[in-house]
This record gives C-alpha cells, sequence and structure tokens, in this order.
C-alpha cells in the first residue's frame, strides 16, 4: 500500500482537525456567518474558509443549515376537533386515508355519537374548509361535526 493510499484512509477515519473543528462551532454558534467573518475568526482567508466549508459540506460533517424560530409565530392559526360518522367496515383505513392531510394532529377510532374524532391544525378557516369538503366527499362519510378551539389551557405534568 503506498503512502499516499494510507493517507487517505487516515482522512477518512479522521475526517475533521482542530481547523476544521473551529469551523463547525463557529457555524453550530451562527449558522449565519459570512465566509469572510468565519475566515477572521479561525485565521483563513475567504478563500480558503469557502474551501473547508464546502469540503465539510461534501463529506457530511455539515449537513444542513436551519434557523431557530419561536414556534408560537408560525403555529397554525386555526385548531378544530372534527366529530365523523362513516359508513364502513374497516374504520383503520379511513383513518389511513385521512392521514393523508398533513393538518391531521389526531384520530381516535371511538364509540358513541360519532365513529371517529380528530383534530386539525390549520394555517387557516380557509384551509380547513378545503379539508372538511374532501371528507365530507368520500363515499363513507356520513356526516361531520366541526368545533373550533377557541383556547387550549396546556397541562402541567
Amino acid at each position: 500500500m503506498s503512502l499516499a493510499a494510507i493517507r487517505l484512509v487516515t482522512r477518512e477515519e479522521d475526517a475533521v482537525d482542530d481547523l476544521d473543528r473551529a469551523v463547525l462551532r463557529q457555524l453550530a454558534a451562527d449558522g449565519r456567518l459570512t465566509m469572510a467573518a468565519l475566515g477572521r475568526r479561525i485565521g483563513l482567508s475567504r478563500t480558503a474558509t469557502l474551501a473547508r466549508v464546502q469540503r465539510l459540506e461534501a463529506e457530511g460533517a455539515i449537513v444542513g443549515y436551519h434557523a431557530e424560530i419561536r414556534p408560537e409565530l408560525v403555529a397554525p392559526t386555526h385548531t378544530a376537533r372534527v366529530g365523523v360518522v362513516v359508513r364502513t367496515p374497516d374504520v383503520a383505513a379511513y383513518v389511513r386515508r385521512l392521514g393523508g392531510f398533513q393538518e391531521l394532529r389526531e384520530a381516535e377510532s371511538v364509540a358513541g355519537e360519532y365513529d371517529i374524532l380528530c383534530r386539525f391544525a390549520t394555517d387557516g378557516a380557509e384551509r380547513l374548509d378545503e379539508i372538511l369538503d374532501r371528507i365530507n366527499g368520500w363515499r363513507e362519510t356520513v356526516r361531520t361535526t366541526t368545533w373550533i378551539v377557541l383556547r387550549e389551557y396546556p397541562m402541567a405534568r
């Protein structure tokens, strides 16, 4: 085995050096740093820093960038409970179909007046109305009843 091959194997096994770790720490603290600012912090030029970041991305050491956002600012604006009466022997299949709505948060098969109780969280009344129209258009749906949630009271447990 040649020295170059040994170096290559060693590089794959020990994928990050001290400068790489410094880059990763800086980006973990502030993913919006420009390459010039990051380079100043770790003592490299903008070009050398960019090359290092691109290599770390390609090697999978950096898997993405994201913004941390206060959840209450982007939470759905409409939450509703929906009681569904169905005419089908396969309620589980019906619930799986409901699962096609990304806004569905919960679905429970229940005894009583309704067959299924659901909780939907949507970005507005218009989207909730679209979902209800689609559900009511399914041949297995007998009827739905909707309760709009005005306020949630979280329980500390």
